[in-house]
C-alpha cells in the first residue's frame, strides 16, 4: 500500500505487485513483532499477576500463621498467668503452713513442759503419798500394839 501512495509510479504491474507484497510482508513482520511484544508483555503481566496472587496468598498465609501464633501467645500468657496465680497461692499457703507449724511447735513444747511438770508433781505426790502411807501403817501398828486391836 505504501508503494501506491508514493509519488513514483511503478515501472510495471509485476514490479508494483512485488513492491506491494514486500510492503505487506514488512507490515506482517511488524505486526508479528508487535504481537510477540504484546505476548511477552502479557506473559510478564501474567507472571507478575501470578506472583501478585502468590504474594497475596503468601501474605494471607503469613497473616493466618501470625493470627495463629498470636492465639498461641495468648494461650501461653493465660497459662502463664494461671501458673503464676497458682504459684503465688501455693507460696501464701506455704507461709501460712510455716506459721501454723511454728504455732503448733510452741504449743507442743508448752504441753510437753506442762506434762513434764505434771509428771514431776505426780512423782512428788506419789513420794508424799508413800511417806504418808508408811506413817499411817506405822501409826496403825503402834495403835494396834497399844490397844490390842489390829487394823
Amino acid at each position: 500500500m505504501e508503494a501506491t501512495s508514493r509519488a513514483e509510479p511503478a515501472a510495471n504491474p509485476f514490479e508494483q505487485a512485488r513492491q506491494d507484497l514486500a510492503a505487506i510482508e514488512r507490515e506482517e513482520t511488524d505486526a508479528r513483532h508487535g504481537l510477540a511484544l504484546l505476548e511477552w508483555q502479557e506473559e510478564q503481566l501474567s507472571a507478575a499477576a501470578r506472583r501478585g496472587v502468590e504474594k497475596a496468598a503468601g501474605r494471607e498465609e503469613l497473616a493466618r500463621q501470625k493470627a495463629e501464633q498470636w492465639r498461641v501467645v495468648r494461650e501461653v500468657r493465660e497459662r502463664l498467668h494461671a501458673a503464676r496465680r497458682t504459684h503465688e497461692e501455693l507460696q501464701r499457703h506455704a507461709v501460712e503452713l510455716q506459721y501454723a507449724i511454728r504455732r503448733e511447735e510452741r504449743a507442743v513444747t508448752q504441753w510437753q513442759r506442762q506434762v513434764k511438770n505434771t509428771e514431776e508433781q505426780l512423782a512428788r505426790w506419789q513420794r508424799l503419798l508413800a511417806e504418808a502411807q508408811a506413817r499411817l501403817e506405822q501409826a496403825q501398828r503402834e495403835l494396834g500394839r497399844l490397844t490390842g486391836f489390829r487394823f
